[in-house]
């Protein structure tokens, strides 16, 4: 089980960060929100299966990738902070490549 770190864009002055990784049959998202990162902390875990998800994949970027989640249905979408159209990108250091291949390669073998 490789945890990777994550962000996703700032929600006004809550800055969004996490962990993604495969655990039991499920994508696990550990999201955290808090106020300059540090003042009134919001954490919560959300157990995507492979089912609802309708692709997962990598989208190259020159410093930071973004590991796409789309959904089938919104319910994902709602659960994540923000504003998220038709998908969850999630921001991820492009030194993580390799991680996010694994990542990607084990939800798709399940």
């Amino acid at each position: 089980m490789n945890r990777i770190k994550f962000t996703l864009p700032d929600v006004g002055l809550r800055e969004v960060k996490g962990l993604v990784y495969v655990h039991d049959g499920h994508l696990v998202l550990e999201v955290e929100d808090a106020i300059a990162g540090i003042v009134d902390t919001d954490k919560r875990t959300i157990e995507i299966e492979p089912e609802a998800v309708k692709h997962l994949y990598l989208k190259p970027g020159l410093f930071k990738h973004k590991l796409v989640i789309e959904p089938y249905g919104p319910e994902l979408l709602d659960a994540l902070p923000g504003q998220h159209a038709r998908a969850a990108e999630l921001r991820i250091w492009r030194t993580e490549r390799p991680a996010i291949d694994s990542l990607i390669d084990e939800f798709e073998s399940l």
